[in-house]
């Protein structure tokens, strides 16, 4: 289901609650650096703001099936 500005909450309700689903959102991650010794596993350091000098949060890679860099699969 494709959401927009015509999609309303009963919409996705009655599609998808209680139901395993993947979103796929339009947020993108600027990658600020990739770690394992920081606590034990593969990951990406990343923040929203394109800054070299901090990441806000980290995703690990056993939750990544892909990454793409502006549509582009590398």
């Amino acid at each position: 289901m494709r959401i927009n500005e015509k999609t309303n909450i009963w919409d996705v309700m009655d599609v998808f609650n209680r139901k395993w689903c993947i979103v796929t959102m339009k947020e993108r991650l600027y990658v600020v650096d990739v770690d394992y010794e920081t606590f034990g596993y593969d990951m990406i350091i990343y923040n929203y703001t394109g800054s070299d000098s901090y990441g806000i949060d980290d995703i690990p890679f056993s939750k990544i099936d892909e990454i793409v860099i502006n549509g582009d699969y590398l």
